[in-house]
């Protein structure tokens, strides 16, 4: 990834970006300071729009600095800014900005149309729940929770379940408030927005995706009320998910069985029932063999098998669950992806 700002043609350009998306999550801080470094001469066409919308999500989304957003706007070619489709990421941009960061007695910018504001939305609450500010960031998350659900299937209505499933996934793998150690309990704001995150996903994927997405859904939410200690709830939710994999036969294949006995091993675990854990563990482990070897898929699941703790002899099965403590190291790097994600 280059460090200079010095201009590259566009199939350079759309590799790097790719490179960039590829890497955001791990490597955030020199992904966005590549974003600053190239945006004086990004140019006003798609690819621009594009990592424009990959600033304003690393910005917020992963190091929660209004301030890195705000940069890379005042960065920018003021020649270029009513251009097309570059104008509408900008305003997208500039709202998101002033949504998280409101200078005192400045209006609000017009804000975007459905698909663009509802694929902003995850950027802002995890804005906001860096910042603190819990309470915002749940009544910003449930308000078009109603309209979105009269668009069926429509792209608006999937990049609001999306953003939903998103928010979930970054608070229940990251969890803990910025800056706290790695033992510290979770906090109890940021677990009750993650739950409400989830439950408004599953709503939501239940008009706007297929069985898969209400299923994953369930897994997900399986897993942010273990990570918060809730056991039954997450033992619950686990039983939903296998019996939607169930149902749906030979469209479930074992990759989702597979994820499915993780949701129950991780849930018993959060209920303290060690056994019930161990059997659920021992499910997956049988379902490996049958999971393709294709693009490292076995081995990734087999990571996910090893993240999940073996109580394989009485010792182990007297330990106590983790409950509300963040439990560093027990996820595999990746996160299980779902099926479709908002433009950021």
């Amino acid at each position: 990834m280059p460090t200079t700002a010095e201009s590259a043609p566009p199939a350079a350009l759309q590799a790097q970006l790719a490179d960039a998306e590829a890497r955001h999550a791990s490597a955030p801080a020199e992904v966005a300071a590549w974003l600053l470094a190239y945006a004086a001469t990004l140019p006003a066409d798609a690819d621009g729009a594009r990592a424009l919308r990959l600033a304003e999500h690393v910005a917020l989304a992963h190091l929660g600095e209004p301030a890195a957003l705000a940069a890379v706007l005042a960065a920018l070619p003021a020649a270029q800014q009513h251009a097309e489709p570059w104008a509408a990421a900008l305003q997208r941009a500039h709202w998101v900005l002033a949504m998280v960061q409101p200078s005192a007695g400045a209006a609000l910018p017009p804000a975007p149309a459905d698909l663009p504001r509802w694929s902003a939305l995850q950027n802002i609450v995890q804005a906001l729940a860096a910042q603190g500010r819990c309470a915002e960031a749940a009544v910003l998350l449930a308000a078009d929770e109603a309209a979105a659900a009269t668009l069926g299937r429509a792209p608006a209505a999937v990049a609001y379940a999306s953003s939903a499933d998103n928010i979930a996934v970054e608070l229940q793998t990251g969890g803990r408030p910025v800056g706290a150690a790695r033992d510290v309990r979770r906090d109890a704001a940021r677990d009750a927005l993650m739950l409400q995150a989830a439950a408004i996903a599953r709503r939501a994927w239940g008009h706007a995706g297929t069985w898969l997405h209400a299923e994953r859904a369930e897994y997900r939410l399986a897993l942010c009320h273990a990570v918060a200690g809730q056991g039954e709830q997450a033992v619950q939710h686990a039983q939903l998910c296998l019996a939607a994999c169930q149902a749906a036969g030979s469209e479930a294949d074992a990759v989702e069985h597979f994820f499915a006995h993780e949701a129950m091993a991780r849930a018993q675990r959060a209920a303290g029932a060690l056994a019930e854990a161990a059997a659920a563990r021992a499910r997956m482990a049988a379902l490996l063999p049958a999971i393709a070897e294709a693009d490292g898929l076995r081995a990734w699941c087999a990571d996910a098998l090893a993240s999940v703790p073996a109580y394989h002899d009485e010792a182990c099965m007297k330990k106590p669950a983790l409950g509300r403590l963040h439990q560093a190291g027990t996820r595999p790097h990746r996160a299980w992806p779902p099926l479709t994600s908002s433009d950021r």
